[in-house]
């Protein structure tokens, strides 16, 4: 079984490449990133590669 995982902006250090701002947010499904209008920054993906794994699979 797979789960959906909504990932929020919860803040933005600086500035952000993608133009992210508190409160953005996208769908993670089936490992696949779904609703990210803006794009997923590379930096913002590997803070959250370790987290989606165990997320994904429960």
């Amino acid at each position: 079984m797979s789960y959906r995982v909504t990932v929020r902006v919860k803040e933005v250090r600086g500035r952000c490449a993608m133009g992210y701002e508190p409160g953005d947010c996208f769908l993670v499904e089936k490992y696949y990133i779904k609703d990210a209008g803006k794009g997923v920054c590379l930096h913002a993906l590997a803070a959250m590669l370790t987290l989606l794994a165990p997320l994904l699979k429960g």
